[in-house]
């Protein structure tokens, strides 16, 4: 294959380089800012907030316990949700009803306090946060490479238009979901189950014309699973052909000015890290749409006269790549509550393994789990740290930590461990891990 050459035509240098603007990455880099850090934010997207806006995906699940009561996750994401709810863009999960309602698809289990957003505010309230500090952002920026000598990353390369540009940094982060600069950067990677296998991906929509009453006058007339989700419909018209969707249940989530999320679409098997495949599903997605909506229309009480609004621009993936970590969090850590002395988060979402017809691994917790600050640290490379839910831990703990609450903790963990290492003139990996964890909780973060 033919090799190419491109010219730099920009050189930008800071203190630490965030990859991906999600909600890990938008923790990241405000929460490394506020350190004192120059802090550069890359995105190949236009906004903000990745998958909770280019990706439609919401509402954040739960920062809950399910059974006490209490918020598990804070800090930064607990400022960054009463931000959007002053700017009446959010539902903070303390207002938001318990379990089974409109706000949750009507779901109850794993489903308590979720916190319903609205996109645009995500995307004006990420920025203007990241420009309050300080933060430089770089929107319709690929990366591409990086450089690397003896396990420590130089620079990294991003192409834009007829622009090439580099960014050194003395700690980057990866938040790309995908392990994009860790793979790069010579880190082990597991995709998938580790034998190719991956949860089918998604694709996020929005209709207007939902009927409230009807639709919850039919959740609430009893509590039999299959009529309430119209599992037997489905079924039915999956046979005739009409609903080649292997979905088993319907599920919409109200969001905001009258607007319904719904995610419903399934794309078996995609390697996000082919973009011919991630294209394949988008259009797939798409097509599913309109078997969705007249599966919708034609049985769902309250949705007769649903219009389509618009769909995501970007596929919902669940699983793509995990990086090989100085700890790989096992399962057994989950759901035996193992409090490590380096803990950074605690969560208390559920597992959510999907398979081809339907969740098949779901597995609600009763009480909180921690996640270890070295599961952050990739194996191989010095000045590198991972958030969100491409982070070194088993197939089953991904899939817990995958949703967002989760993300927001572990950015901003890895941005104030960023902080400490620059300061430190030191890698992350042999920092003060208590100086880490005090700084969390005296910056508002939850540790049991």
């Amino acid at each position: 294959m033919k090799e190419l050459t491109l010219s730099v035509t920009q050189v930008l240098d800071c203190d630490v380089l965030v990859l991906g603007g999600g909600v890990s990455g938008i923790s990241a880099a405000v929460c490394a800012a506020r350190k004192g850090m120059k802090t550069i934010l890359a995105d190949r997207n236009g906004c903000l907030g990745g998958t909770a806006t280019v990706g439609m995906v919401g509402p954040f699940m739960t920062c809950y316990t399910p059974t006490s009561g209490i918020q598990v996750i804070r800090g930064f994401f607990d400022e960054f949700v009463r931000r959007m709810e002053e700017d009446e863009g959010a539902v903070h999960p303390s207002k938001a009803p318990s379990v089974g309602t409109s706000y949750t698809a009507y779901r109850v289990p794993g489903h308590q306090n979720v916190t319903a957003f609205h996109g645009e505010t995500l995307k004006r309230v990420a920025e203007e946060m990241c420009v309050e500090n300080g933060i430089r952002l770089l929107y319709h920026v690929n990366f591409v490479s990086a450089d690397v000598e003896q396990g420590e990353i130089k620079a990294a390369y991003f192409v834009c238009k007829r622009q090439v540009i580099k960014v050194t940094a003395k700690i980057f982060i990866d938040c790309s979901g995908d392990a994009d600069l860790a793979a790069a950067s010579g880190v082990p990677i597991v995709f998938g189950d580790g034998n190719g296998e991956v949860q089918p991906s998604s694709l996020f929509f929005k209709v207007r014309g939902v009927d409230k009453e009807k639709m919850d006058a039919h959740m609430f007339k009893d509590e039999n699973v299959q009529r309430q989700f119209y599992m037997r419909e489905i079924i039915e018209e999956r046979e005739k052909g009409n609903f080649p969707i292997h979905r088993a249940k319907i599920m919409l989530f109200e969001s905001f000015h009258n607007e319904w999320l719904v995610n419903m679409s399934q794309i078996e098997g995609v390697n996000a890290n082919d973009c011919i495949e991630v294209t394949d599903a988008e259009i797939e997605g798409r097509q599913q749409i309109v078997y969705i909506m007249n599966f919708l229309r034609k049985y769902v009480a309250g949705c007769e006269n649903i219009i389509l609004c618009d769909s995501a621009e970007s596929l919902g993936v669940r699983e793509s790549n995990t990086i090989e970590g100085v700890y790989r969090m096992k399962t057994t850590d989950m759901r035996e509550r193992v409090k490590f002395e380096d803990s950074i988060a605690c969560c208390s979402n559920t597992e959510d393994l999907h398979q081809k017809g339907g969740v098949t691994g779901y597995r609600p917790v009763e009480e909180p789990y921690y996640i270890p600050y070295r599961s952050l640290l990739p194996l191989n490379v010095e000045n590198l740290l991972v958030a969100g839910r491409c982070i070194s831990c088993e197939r089953e703990v991904s899939s817990a930590v995958r949703v967002m609450p989760p993300c927001f903790a572990m950015g901003q963990a890895a941005g104030v461990a960023a902080s400490l290492s620059v300061k430190g003139k030191c890698s992350p990996k042999v920092i003060d891990v208590k100086e880490l964890v005090e700084t969390l909780v005296a910056d508002g973060v939850y540790l049991g």
